[in-house]
């Protein structure tokens, strides 16, 4: 009996050795990667502890049901995608960075926390997304609640994207660039607890949909609306708007009506003491409620009351108060409504570079307006008053866009107008080209004149033309002209000018500012019984050439000589053309080392190249070229192995402008499947191409206009590596151990039955 159980208990020890020793390295990483007891702030500031948070790392990028937590600062280059119940803690002071953007599937829901509540201190996560930084798939019912940390989303259309989105503390930013320019797009926001600014830095659009809406719950805060801020706020219990100035701008609209700020049934509004709430033209402020003014409410565009409105402070009423409920307190103003300004000039006129100019802005209103250039710049040179005059004298062309404000005590308002200040145009025309008769020799000149005028808008000083060699220039009858004035010259052939015709540019000038403008008056005489000299041309193999030879222009007669005693015909003078001397080469195969060349036929005459014995189709050099045949240089017979992210590199010798197509396998390859440059030709097959091939050995081909290239390569499978990390030999120790103990067991064995027989 003792031998069995002293057996058993042997078999036992060995069993669990081997189990032990057995278990696998990678599972005891596994479990070191796990966190345990994380300690985090929830919505309402109480401590909680999440067991077993998976760390995050850079390489996550699908969160399913279970915690989550950023012990550091990491960057995830992708799209995080999201499943069930996720629950997200950031640490202190660590950001998380995802580049792809944060998808929240159908029917899941994501919590945000962090473990501390000040600013400095608290984790972020920024979230960038080609068109949201943190959306839905539609049509989904995902939910984001955040309640702690620095969130900021943002993406080329809309900054958060989600079924409902409540946010209960920290920092909330979202912004989107697209068309529609959301920073959010819920069906229904709650705000209830944390800092939510609507200016600056923070959330800059609320876009709640067609039947959404913002609501402001009783710890719920909204600072410093922005201008582009859209929605519509529901104010709960308590909940408050407010800052130190707290002002709702023009620019806040839903849809296309004007801003409507309500506060409902039973609600009610304070303004703290201090603090001061402007209500700017075109505005709404809707009392169903309960407001309280206890600092500043100043009214310019529309205050409607139909439930209590209490004033102990100031009501300054500059716009309309339309009250249906109870109105108590004082309204300042004494009677005396102020109106916001209206301009009513609709466009200004045109003004011209160095003319006096002068214009006058207009408005309605009451008080006295003053006028001021908020936005672009007037012409340089010209001014605008406060009195709502523009005037000076314009130096510079161009259209200048700029935006006016008109303002009193009430308020102010802005419309953007133009000038246009047209270009300095200078210039000077002339009467016309000139044509004297043609004269003999021993003429007496023929006098004309020419009228010089000022066609541009600015003045022009004339120079002083000078006399050319055949003509006679007279003296500018004046020198300065302003805009449409004339003034004339004389022009004369010179007396003694030889039989000939004469033809030449008489050029005026005009000068201003640094400006050159000139004017070209063409003039022609003739004398009669002038021979010219035609010098001698030699022929080429198409064209006759001529001797030198005189011809008189006058009687159509030619001369052997200048003195024009030896007339001859017009066919003495040509001399015939040679024809060509053409030299047949012959054609030549081209190779990989050297090009080749057609058939053809070369003129050394002429220098000139033929495709025909006949020399009826000429060509050119480079047209008789038959391109090398393209070589490998370098690439036949390459490994790749798998994962590796350099790519496979073919070099041939031949120009790229010839390259046709890439083929692998007698499969032709997109042009994003490899890379292509000169020198001569380098092909460069992708990574993640090769990655698509299976392992062993490929054929490429590489086709040109000239010719084609075959190769090879061989696809690997890497080859893996186990090597012990630290702490994993002590699985040799165990081995050790369980060689030990066996032997003791064996012996221990011997000696039971030596003393049992």
């Amino acid at each position: 009996m003792k031998k069995r159980i002293w057996n058993k208990v042997v078999s036992i020890m060995t069993a669990i050795l081997l189990i032990v020793g057995l278990v696998p390295s990678t599972t005891v990483a596994v479990m070191a990667a796990t966190v345990q007891n994380i300690t985090y702030l929830d919505g309402n500031g109480t401590q909680q502890t999440a067991a077993s948070a998976t760390q995050v790392t850079n390489s996550d990028t699908e969160w399913t049901d279970g915690w989550y937590v950023a012990q550091s600062n990491i960057t995830i280059d992708g799209t995080v995608t999201i499943s069930g119940n996720v629950h997200l803690i950031l640490e202190n002071g660590c950001n998380l960075t995802v580049n792809g953007g944060i998808l929240l599937q159908s029917g899941s829901n994501m919590y945000i926390y962090a473990q501390s509540t000040e600013k400095e201190t608290m984790g972020s996560l920024t979230a960038t997304g080609t068109d949201a930084g943190i959306k839905e798939i539609l049509p989904g019912t995902p939910s984001l609640t955040i309640a702690g940390g620095k969130i900021t989303a943002i993406g080329s259309n809309t900054g958060i994207s989600a079924y409902s989105l409540t946010i209960t503390d920290g920092y909330v930013s979202a912004s989107g660039n697209g068309y529609y320019g959301n920073s959010i797009a819920v069906r229904t926001t709650t705000i209830s607890g944390g800092f939510v600014d609507l200016h600056g830095d923070f959330i800059g659009t609320l876009s709640t949909g067609t039947d959404g809406h913002a609501v402001i719950s009783s710890t719920g805060e909204i600072k410093n609306i922005a201008a582009d801020c859209k929605g519509l706020f529901l104010i709960q219990n308590e909940g408050k708007i407010y800052g130190d100035t707290f002002t709702l701008t023009q620019d806040l609209n839903i849809a296309a009506s004007n801003i409507r700020v309500t506060v409902g049934e039973g609600q009610t509004l304070t303004l703290d003491n201090g603090v001061t709430l402007t209500i700017p033209q075109y505005a709404t402020l809707t009392n169903n409620g309960t407001l309280n003014n206890n600092g500043t409410l100043n009214n310019n565009g529309t205050l409607n009351n139909t439930g209590t409105l209490n004033n102990t402070s100031t009501l300054n009423n500059a716009g309309a108060i339309i009250n249906n409920g109870t109105l108590t307190g004082e309204v300042g103003g004494s009677g005396t409504v102020i109106t916001t300004p209206t301009i009513t000039t609709k466009s200004l006129p045109e003004s011209k570079v160095n003319e006096e100019y002068s214009a006058f802005l207009s408005a309605n209103g009451s008080d006295s307006i003053n006028w001021s250039v908020t936005q672009g710049s007037l012409p340089t040179g010209l001014s605008l008053l406060t009195d709502g005059k523009i005037t000076g004298t314009p130096t510079t062309p161009g259209n200048y866009v700029f935006t006016v404000t008109a303002s009193n005590a009430a308020g102010s308002v802005s419309k953007e107008l133009t000038i246009t200040v047209k270009d300095p145009i200078y210039s000077i025309q002339n009467s016309g080209d000139i044509s004297f008769a043609n004269a003999i020799e021993g003429y007496t000149p023929e006098v004309k004149t020419i009228t010089i005028t000022n066609d541009g808008n600015q003045p022009i000083t004339l120079n002083q033309p000078v006399s050319s060699e055949s003509f006679e220039v007279g003296t500018l009858s004046k020198t300065e002209l302003n805009v449409g004035e004339t003034a004339t010259l004389t022009i004369q052939p010179k007396t003694g000018l030889l039989a000939g015709s004469y033809d030449e540019d008489i050029k005026i000038t005009g000068t201003n500012s640094g400006k050159s403008v000139s004017t070209t008056v063409n003039v022609k005489f003739n004398v009669k019984h002038n021979a010219v000299k035609v010098e001698r041309k030699e022929p080429t193999c198409t064209e006759d050439g001529n001797i030198e030879h005189w011809y008189c222009d006058v009687c159509k007669k030619y001369f052997s000589d200048a003195e024009f005693k030896n007339e001859i015909s017009f066919d003495k003078t040509v001399i015939p053309a040679t024809g060509h001397n053409l030299i047949k080469i012959e054609a030549k195969d081209p190779t990989i080392d050297s090009a080749g060349n057609i058939e053809y036929w070369y003129c050394d005459v002429c220098d000139k190249y033929f495709s025909d014995e006949k020399a009826e189709h000429e060509i050119a050099l480079e047209d008789t070229v038959i391109a090398k045949l393209p070589k490998l240089v370098s690439g036949a017979n390459q490994e790749w192995t798998k994962g590796n992210k350099e790519g496979l590199t073919f070099k041939v010798d031949t120009d790229i402008k010839e390259f046709k197509k890439v083929l692998v396998d007698g499969k032709e390859l997109k042009d994003t499947d490899y890379d292509i440059k000169s020198g001569s030709t380098i092909v460069t097959l992708k990574s993640s191409f090769l990655d698509t091939l299976s392992a062993g050995k490929h054929q490429i081909r590489l086709e040109f206009n000239n010719g084609t290239i075959e190769a090879y390569f061989t696809v690997k499978v890497k080859e893996t590596t186990t090597v012990p990390e630290t702490g994993e030999q002590t699985n040799l120790y165990l081995w050790a151990m369980l060689a030990i103990a066996s032997s003791a067991s064996l012996l221990v064995l011997r000696r039971y039955k030596k003393y049992n027989r």
